[in-house]
């Protein structure tokens, strides 16, 4: 039987995820809800069989949906999306609600929390942790051992040396270099990275 999938989201970021499904036969598409009001509304029955994913490229407004989502559908639950194009070792550990895209490589030992976004191409080293809501851009790369925060967001194209960690809530600007560990709350730039400025939580960083 299929799981139903119920998606949280309508845009760019979303046209990708529904791609990555149609691709998956175990799984279909029953509803699309584009925002705040759509899920205050939503009446549909959700049998066990039902599912969640929120495909919205933002850390922080997905967590805000997963929030607004439970409290208005506190029996749904969230499904994993993985493309079957993206090559996952047999002990890799994916969070519920968290999308892996097609191309993406995730080396033994990684954990990937709960409502991530690992975006197209991006290769993931060994023993790697990212935590909840924590997301990547296209074509990023980790060595081993590296930890990301929550919500925090490694920009297109960046690379992050082994051995690194970078706090919660900071951003690794695209095709940058990470050769040093980076505090929560900031936005790191450059061949080597350098601080660029101080973020607050819901600052805009796509």
């Amino acid at each position: 039987m299929k799981k139903k999938i119920i998606i949280f989201g309508n845009g760019n970021h979303a046209k990708v995820v529904i791609s990555e499904i149609n691709k998956l036969k175990n799984l279909k598409i029953i509803f699309i809800l584009n925002n705040d009001k759509e899920i205050m509304n939503f009446n549909k029955k959700i049998d066990k069989n039902t599912y969640g994913v929120v495909a919205i490229g933002s850390n922080y407004i997905r967590e805000k949906v997963v929030r607004i989502v439970k409290s208005y559908l506190p029996n749904l639950k969230w499904t994993t999306i993985v493309s079957k194009d993206a090559l996952i070792s047999k002990n890799v550990k994916i969070g519920d609600g968290s999308i892996i895209n097609s191309g993406t490589v995730i080396n033994t030992g990684t954990i990937i929390g709960k409502h991530c976004s690992i975006n197209t191409g991006s290769i993931i080293e060994h023993d790697n942790y990212f935590e909840d809501f924590s997301g990547t851009g296209p074509r990023i790369t980790t060595g081993g051992n590296v930890k990301v925060g929550k919500r925090s967001y490694l920009g297109i194209g960046c690379t992050v040396k082994n051995n690194i960690n970078i706090g919660s809530d900071s951003v690794i600007g695209g095709q940058s270099f990470v050769n040093k560990n980076c505090k929560k709350g900031g936005l790191f730039f450059g061949v080597p990275i350098k601080k660029i400025t101080k973020r607050k939580k819901n600052d805009y960083y796509l």
